[in-house]
Formats: C-alpha cells, sequence, structure tokens
C-alpha cells in the first residue's frame, strides 16, 4: 500500500520567515491539539508529529488513519517544487480559462528556474499568451512552489475551514498539493 499526503504551501513566504513561521505554525497546531508535542518517526521523509486530540477540528474523516505507523505532520522549510506525483500536468489559464497540458519542456525548464532560485519563473499559456509567474498557475492536480509547507501524511481529506484558518496562520495564499508516493 502507498502512502499518500496532503500538503499545505505557503505561495508567498521568502526563505527568511520560513523557519520563524514554520515553529508559529507547529506551536499553533499543538495547541489547537490538532497535533502532539512530541516529535516521532511517524512521517514517511522523517519525523512528524502524531495527531494529538484535537485532529478532528481539521477533518471530519474516519479515525482509522490514526492506527497507521505513517500518520504524522512535517513542517517543511526550504525552497521546494511539490506536485501530485504522477498525476500529470494540467494547468487552467486565468486569463481565457482555456484548460491544457502544458509542453512538458517548457514547463520543466520554468520549473528548474524556479527551483534554482529565480522567484518570477513564469510560464505562458498556449492559447492567449499571458504570462504568470509559477504560483499562480491552477489545475485539478496543482503545483506547489514554496519555502514552508505543511505535509499531513494518511490524514483523511482536510476540512475547508481547517485549511482557511491554517492560511490565515500563516498570513499568505496557500494551496493544497495532494501526493502519492
Amino acid at each position: 500500500m502507498s502512502d499518500s499526503s496532503q500538503i499545505v504551501v505557503d505561495v508567498e513566504v521568502g526563505p527568511r520567515e520560513a523557519e520563524r513561521l514554520g515553529g508559529a505554525v507547529l506551536a499553533w497546531l499543538i495547541g489547537e491539539g490538532v497535533v502532539l508535542p512530541r516529535a516521532s518517526d511517524s512521517a514517511a521523509g522523517g519525523e512528524g508529529h502524531r495527531p494529538g486530540p484535537g485532529w478532528r477540528t481539521a477533518t471530519a474523516g474516519s479515525p482509522a488513519f490514526r492506527r497507521l505507523r505513517t500518520n504524522g505532520v512535517e513542517i517543511l522549510v526550504g525552497r521546494r517544487v511539490f506536485d501530485g506525483g504522477g498525476n500529470g500536468i494540467e494547468l487552467r489559464c486565468g486569463a481565457c480559462r482555456r484548460r491544457f497540458e502544458p509542453a512538458l519542456d517548457a514547463w520543466s525548464e520554468a520549473v528548474g528556474r524556479w527551483a534554482e532560485g529565480d522567484d518570477g519563473a513564469s510560464f505562458a499559456c498556449p492559447g492567449c499568451g499571458k504570462s504568470r509567474p509559477l504560483q499562480g498557475w491552477r489545475g485539478p492536480t496543482p503545483w506547489g512552489f514554496g519555502n514552508l509547507a505543511v505535509q499531513f501524511w494518511n490524514w483523511p481529506a482536510l476540512s475547508t475551514g481547517f485549511v482557511r484558518a491554517l492560511g490565515k496562520q500563516l498570513g499568505h495564499e496557500t494551496v493544497v498539493v495532494v501526493s502519492r508516493v
């Protein structure tokens, strides 16, 4: 069985602010009882915080995930590109509303520029030609470009209200990326 995760990516925070804000968000999650204070080996990539007694404030899903070995929440600090893990690439232009699969070479080149530190890396719609920064592109399987993210391993779907509250704590725009590994 594969693991899945929901990654709430802050698409606006800068690298200097990310670590401080990540600590503040973790403190908020602990204070709300969403996660336990002590880190453990509960995340697929390393240490995470297991669900706390207030986990239901984040999701209305089944409690069965709490029995899984991998069910932690990680605070990820550092410049990263988050994608759906093989779910394909389909984008929707905010200007002309066209849905399309981007030319892989052009998209990969833009993603590479962003990953190497170009915050202004952009991509143009093949329909209308309107260019926008990568963080502004959306589609049915969103991508996230950011310096800070909160990754929920194997949790049921996060509620819209919780994602909104988490975004309020971050103080920035967020995007949720669903990934399977």
